[in-house]
């Protein structure tokens, strides 16, 4: 997925300083703005509190991610608090400049001083607000700027988002459940429910012709284990398009689906490969897990990149042991995706493809006991574990990681089974993002 935040920029300077100055100042902020890969909408500089009303209507019903406001020079605090009262509902990164030279002497317009008014009357009227400082030719001041621009796009998306589940928490697990009207009004997404029923609904009106040419990929693309019948190929092509055509037909960002008992014995085929599939298109989990989905979902949007979710199954001195029963994005595999048959507790097919290795984010939203939420996150480094499998089963996509912080942390503060899992470190942005939503982040 492409990230292309979308930022208003808007200047504010005073009167009594070189005109000349403060357009040259404005001009090499835009175009290092632009610089980062983000689109820019430019509004007319602010200099005096006549200049509010043009501002405001420059931007006003754009398609904004963050409203850039940069100081250039000394400000009046209202110039700038009209101009900003209007935008209230968006994330606002205060840029102050700093000083500069011209020739040997060290100058300044003053940005500082009034950004040092600015920031705390922000903080005081409520605003959801980042500060940075620093000349537009700094390469950690523009550093700075695609971050917080990066996580501001990821708000307005998750905003949007619609997550799919199919059926609702499996085997009893409370920590899967959610409270749906606090989940859309403060994190966001809206949950889209149906029951299992469509997948098999669909899935039986699946052509043998359709699912056949999926099977043919799936020859391609993944080593075959012994055991896999070709009638099992078929149902995880069938399962695999129905639950493409649902999601594309809900208009689903990202779903989840209950897969015990009613798919992985009753129907008689778990949905751990097809799922294993899809998740290279969109973030997906099974178990009807809803915070973990919105964890999955949470870290694309950040990353850009595929998520997936891992159960975890031990807590060493240095590192965890993470991987779910047969669910894994193929793309995540080290070397060849391998599948294979279930053996015992499911009927079906599971990928067993070890992870890759790589430095990943773990992280799950939950709620504390006041029903508020939380957000635990981890970092660290995911390597090949040794071999393992449950009881009667065979082995499970896995990676063992190495954790940069404190393990008995992470298991003191565990907030369930099932943790997201993302290629990148993105603890920092994901804790910004947390910061914008009110969620009280645990890091471990």
């Amino acid at each position: 997925m492409e990230i292309k935040p979308r930022i208003g920029y808007i200047p504010f300077s005073y009167p009594d300083y070189p005109s000349d100055l403060v357009r040259e100042f404005v001009e090499k902020s835009v175009d290092s703005i632009r610089g980062l890969g983000v689109s820019v909408v430019e509004a007319r500089p602010v200099i005096s509190l006549q200049d509010a009303d043009a501002a405001i209507s420059d931007l006003r019903g754009e398609e904004i991610d963050l409203i850039v406001a940069n100081l250039v020079s000394w400000v009046e605090a209202p110039n700038v608090i009209a101009v900003l009262q209007e935008f209230k509902d968006k994330p606002v990164l205060l840029w102050s400049h700093t000083m500069f030279k011209r020739g040997d002497e060290l100058l300044t317009l003053g940005p500082l001083p009034g950004a040092g008014v600015i920031r705390e009357s922000l903080e005081e009227m409520g605003f959801r607000f980042w500060f940075v400082w620093g000349m537009p030719w700094e390469e950690e001041v523009m550093s700075r700027i695609r971050f917080y621009a990066r996580v501001a796009h990821a708000l307005k998306r998750l905003k949007r988002s619609r997550i799919g589940l199919l059926g609702y928490s499996s085997m009893g697990m409370y920590t899967a459940t959610f409270d749906h009207v606090s989940l859309r009004s403060l994190i966001g997404p809206e949950i889209d429910h149906l029951d299992q029923y469509m997948i098999t609904h669909l899935f039986e009106r699946i052509s043998d012709e359709e699912a056949g040419k999926v099977v043919e990929k799936m020859r391609k693309e993944l080593d075959i284990g012994e055991g896999v019948s070709e009638d099992y190929l078929v149902k995880a092509a069938k399962m695999y398009l129905a639950l493409k055509r649902i999601a594309e037909e809900r208009r689903w960002d990202a779903f989840t689906v209950k897969c015990q008992y009613e798919l992985s014995r009753y129907f008689g085929f778990a949905p751990c490969v097809p799922l294993s599939m899809l998740g290279d298109e969109l973030p997906c989990s099974c178990e009807g897990d809803v915070p973990l989905i919105v964890s999955q979902l949470m870290l694309y949007l950040l990353t850009g990149s595929t998520t997936s979710y891992g159960d975890i199954h031990m807590i060493a001195d240095d590192y965890l042991l993470v991987g779910a029963c047969g669910f894994a994005p193929f793309s995540l595999a080290k070397g060849r995706p391998r599948i294979g048959r279930h053996t015992a507790l499911y009927e079906g097919l599971l990928n067993m493809s070890v992870y890759r290795e790589g430095r990943v984010t773990l992280a799950r939203l939950a709620y504390d006991k006041e029903r508020a939420y939380k957000m635990h996150i981890a970092a660290g480094r995911a390597v090949e574990p040794e071999p393992f499998h449950e009881v009667g089963c065979p082995p499970y996509p896995s990676m063992k990681v190495i954790l940069d912080g404190d393990t008995r942390h992470f298991g003191q503060n565990m907030c369930s089974q099932h943790y997201a899992i993302a290629y990148d470190d993105v603890v920092e942005e994901l804790e910004e993002l947390c910061n914008l939503l009110n969620v009280r982040v645990v890091k471990s």
